[in-house]
């Protein structure tokens, strides 16, 4: 693979010798691949907190669903979040990862989205690889490539969303040999 490839916008399912606890049986949206790294939100991770409780910490009030889970995008800054969610509102900086995917940091956006009851998913911290890693990964057989289906961001319960991304690809989870190839 070149330093020119781009897989993004596009899914990255791991397989499961990928024992790093940050991406066991991850689906990572891979939204930035270029010669200089690659960045994602790992979409299947949620934390135990509740949106609700960190805008709580925030001295904020949560109009939405208090059992909105607050999804772990990745180990890098976890001190910082993003918001996806569909082509719905155009409060804030939005970066459109697909027609039917943007990614959003305003927290007045991640309001009208909760009141509206719209389909979105708030992440802490993302997946980030330097200058030429992520094509290294794929090449070691770390990573299955695959396009976005946007269900399985807002409508596969998260337990199920490794399965479903390689079953929608013809790929029987049960098949993939388990191997001392990727660490």
């Amino acid at each position: 693979m070149t330093q020119e490839a781009k897989f993004a916008p596009g899914f990255l399912i791991s397989v499961p010798q990928l024992m790093d606890p940050n991406f066991y049986h991850a689906v990572v949206l891979l939204i930035e691949h270029t010669s200089e790294g690659a960045m994602g939100l790992t979409i299947n991770h949620p934390t135990e907190k509740s949106i609700q409780s960190l805008y709580e910490q925030m001295g904020r009030p949560w109009p939405g669903d208090d059992q909105s889970l607050l999804m772990r995008g990745g180990p890098v800054q976890p001190e910082h979040a993003w918001i996806l969610h569909g082509p719905q509102t155009s409060l804030g900086s939005v970066y459109e990862v697909t027609d039917e995917l943007q990614m959003n940091t305003s927290l007045d956006a991640l309001d009208e989205l909760a009141k509206e009851c719209s389909p979105f998913r708030l992440y802490v911290g993302y997946a980030g690889w330097g200058p030429g890693q992520l094509d290294r990964e794929i090449q070691q057989g770390a990573w299955i490539l695959s396009d976005v289906d946007i269900s399985l961001v807002f409508e596969t319960p998260f337990e199920e969303v490794w399965d479903a991304s390689l079953k929608r690809m013809g790929i029987d989870p049960a098949m993939l040999v388990m191997g001392s190839g990727v660490h």
